[in-house]
């Protein structure tokens, strides 16, 4: 059978379209052409003062997914733009008159995005919501996004949607890949009634399956991780809680990333959430797009206030801390059996009098350390688990020198001057590079102190990205700015087969290389190091194109001027072999600036080095990677309310 016969006839789609119309009597059946193509609108309300472009799912047109909203509408002031997308239903005839079956072009969402943009357009609407479902809700985030149309859209409302697909989602794709054997027959039944034929909707499936294989395997995954970042309309997120088909982690990524959202979730609702919960979709739609967010923000009661006491005292609780590091009180407590008396401390830590009692009691009251009192009155400190862990030289996961020797030895001086670099920038402090340039025992304090507090944080990223040693079992990984090392050990040490190599100031590869050779002939002989500035993109000619898996920017992007990043990425990007990935791993503020707060105090930690750096969120740091070439950016917690991995792919040939 020919691909003409399995289309729609030209009688069939008129006989359709009465019947439509005469379906939703209050949603007028139009045709409209816009970019090529005479789409197929059920419009409601067209006189309504707020439009909403309704964008339906996978194979689904304005009648098959928004029937229950075309009849009941959300509200008098808004009208309802139902569309078929392309090539779908009636919209399957160009704008000369030439029926076609629909493709799948990778950029499918992004076409799906601009035509209804473009139907928007030829309609007369300049401004307007977007409402999508299920597939359509990913075309809908692809237009909030997009730069040409964004200005347009005043809100969005997304359900059932997905930023990216995984291995799981194409084998659920290839399982219903035969509409004959596996589909119900409800639905068999009324998707062929909307594409003209058994035959046709076969071919669309077929079609529309291959490309979410084309999408995971050769963009990652990536359906719009990269538009997340750049939606800046008020949003809203549903999702069904019974929902099998898209599960609530998605929608939780979405929410998390796109600036202005809220995400609410429907205890009761499955996939189908806006049609058996009509009512309640109706209402939150409703209130969402009536909602008028001032530009002059009004202070809720309720908000919490600052501490302004508890952050000007701050400074003496890090000192405190500090000072029971270096005086050795947290070792000479955990040093003896049960709980240490006042005489037991004063001992170890060979200090005497009122000095030990006040810091002893400053570490009691920041809870820092248990105190109690015996039946004879005396005084008995032990730890909580936090510090025995994190506080005492034999634990495994301490990082007291970090503390001391980074931390307090060398940013807590730098910040006492921070007002000075905050007003005069560069006049008064020069970056990394040059403090490391001309004092090259700070540059070996820092790399040492940042050994201790990065072997931790190395180990947290391949629990967090385990599919590391299962992608790249026999890696070879580019460590820039690694300093001590410290991920490229643990690297070594975690992947049998893997190798790195260490990039970084020829000042710090001198401490790195020391620290390396400490490790056991299995390691060190795996990692090896080169002496270069990664900020200057000329010096990069003895890093050999396409050699690497892997690129890791450690604590990287933040530290280096704003302008150097873009030549920094391009050389990640011309360092990994196709396939390969890069890991930015940073302190990042989310996508609204307004935290979390430990991100902020150390972007603020490093302007005091750096003057010109990036403030970093995901977005900047997204784009300026996608302009380089990457493709599928996806973020991930590392260090909790701290720090955060971007993982970006160079496209495989």
């Amino acid at each position: 059978m020919s691909m003409l016969s399995m289309l729609t006839s030209t009688t069939s789609s008129l006989t359709r379209r009465r019947f439509l119309q005469r379906r939703y009597l209050s949603a007028v059946s139009r045709e409209v052409n816009a970019r090529n193509c005479r789409f197929h609108v059920l419009h409601k309300n067209p006189d309504a003062p707020h439009q909403i472009l309704c964008l339906p799912g996978s194979l689904g047109t304005a009648s098959t997914d928004f029937s229950v909203q075309l009849s009941s509408g959300i509200g008098e002031k808004f009208g309802l733009v139902a569309i078929d997308p392309r090539g779908l239903g009636n919209s399957n005839m160009t704008s000369d008159g030439k029926q076609f079956v629909r493709e799948y072009p990778a950029d499918f969402y992004l076409q799906d995005a601009l035509d209804g943009a473009g139907i928007m357009k030829a309609l007369g609407y300049n401004e307007y919501s977007v409402m999508g479902w299920s597939d359509g809700a990913n075309a809908a985030m692809h237009l909030a996004a997009n730069k040409e149309a964004k200005d347009a859209v005043k809100k969005l409302v997304v359900f059932g949607g997905n930023s990216y697909v995984t291995e799981e989602d194409i084998e659920a794709y290839e399982a219903v890949r035969d509409v004959s054997k596996s589909w119900s027959e409800r639905m068999r039944k009324d998707k062929s009634a909307a594409h003209g034929g058994l035959g046709t909707l076969q071919i669309l499936n077929d079609r529309y399956t291959d490309a979410m294989r084309k999408i995971l395997y050769d963009y990652n995954g990536d359906v719009c991780l990269t538009e997340l970042h750049n939606i800046t309309c008020p949003t809203l997120i549903l999702h069904g809680a019974l929902d099998v088909i898209c599960h609530e982690y998605h929608a939780q990524y979405i929410a998390k990333h796109i600036t202005n959202s809220k995400l609410e979730v429907l205890e009761e609702g499955k996939h189908n959430l806006h049609m058996k919960y009509a009512d309640q979709f109706r209402t939150i739609v409703g209130d969402f797009l009536t909602d008028s967010q001032e530009n002059n923000y009004q202070e809720d009661d309720d908000e919490p206030q600052p501490d302004i006491d508890h952050i000007a005292y701050g400074f003496m609780g890090s000192k405190s801390l500090f000072a029971a590091l270096r005086v050795g009180i947290f070792d000479a407590i955990d040093s003896v059996d049960g709980s240490a008396t006042f005489n037991d401390i004063e001992t170890a830590c060979d200090i005497s009098g009122e000095r030990l009692k006040t810091l002893l009691s400053a570490c009691v009251a920041l809870k820092l350390i248990r105190r109690r009192i015996d039946e004879n009155g005396t005084d008995l400190f032990h730890l909580p688990k936090a510090s025995s862990k994190q506080l005492v030289r034999t634990s495994r996961q301490y990082w007291g020198d970090y503390l001391s020797m980074q931390v307090d030895g060398q940013f807590y001086n730098r910040l006492a001057d921070i007002d000075n670099t905050i007003k005069h920038g560069t006049e008064a402090s020069h970056g990394y590079e040059y403090w490391f340039d001309s004092d090259p025992e700070a540059a070996k304090n820092y790399t040492k102190a940042q050994h201790n507090g990065s072997l931790a944080t190395a180990y947290a990223l391949h629990k967090r990205l385990p599919e590391l040693a299962s992608d790249f079992p026999s890696m070879r990984m580019l460590d820039v700015g690694g300093g001590s090392g410290a991920f490229s050990i643990v690297t070594s040490r975690v992947i049998q087969d893997a190798t790195a190599v260490v990039l970084d100031l020829p000042n710090v590869i001198e401490t790195t290389k020391s620290i390396i050779s400490e490790e056991e002939e299995s390691v060190r002989s795996r990692v090896s190091t080169l002496a270069l500035s990664a900020t200057d993109p000329g010096s990069w000619e003895n890093v050999q194109d396409e050699s690497f898996d892997v690129v890791l920017l450690s604590y990287v992007s933040g530290s280096i001027p704003s302008e150097a990043l873009a030549g920094l990425y391009s050389n990640t990007f011309r360092a990994l072999k196709p396939g390969g990935k890069a890991i930015i791993h940073d302190f990042f503020l989310s996508n609204d600036g307004r935290g979390p707060p430990n991100a902020a105090l150390w972007a603020l930690a490093h302007i005091s080095v750096n003057p010109t750096g990036m403030g970093l969120i995901p977005k900047r740091v997204i784009n300026i990677l996608s302009e380089q070439g990457f493709i599928a950016p996806r973020v991930h917690e590392l260090i909790p309310g701290m720090t955060k991995v971007i993982v970006a792919k160079k496209k495989n040939v």
